[in-house]
C-alpha cells in the first residue's frame, strides 16, 4: 500500500511518500508530470533511494471534483526483481 500526501489543495499531489511492504521499507520520492490540463492523468516516476535504483512507472486516476488518487497501477521496470 501506499501513503499519499498532498502538500497542496488543488488537485495535483506534488510529492508522495511511498513505503514497501518489505523486510526493509524503502521511502521513494514522486515526481509527478501532469500529461493533460485538467490534471486527470498523471505520471509519476519512482526512484527509490537504495543502492540498486528501481524505477517505476504508475499511473494516475483522478477523480472529477476532488483530487483525490483513485487507483494506482504500479509496473516495475527494474532489471532484478526482488520483494
Amino acid at each position: 500500500m501506499a501513503e499519499f500526501k498532498s502538500q497542496s489543495s488543488n488537485r495535483r499531489v506534488q510529492i508522495a511518500e511511498f513505503k514497501s511492504q518489505s523486510s526493509n521499507r524503502r521511502v521513494q520520492i514522486a515526481e509527478f508530470k501532469s500529461q493533460s490540463s485538467n490534471g486527470r492523468v498523471q505520471m509519476a516516476e519512482f526512484k527509490s533511494q537504495s543502492s540498486n535504483r528501481r524505477v517505476q512507472i504508475a499511473e494516475f486516476k483522478w477523480q472529477s471534483s476532488n483530487g483525490r488518487v483513485q487507483m494506482a497501477e504500479f509496473k516495475s521496470q527494474s532489471l532484478n526483481r526482488r520483494v
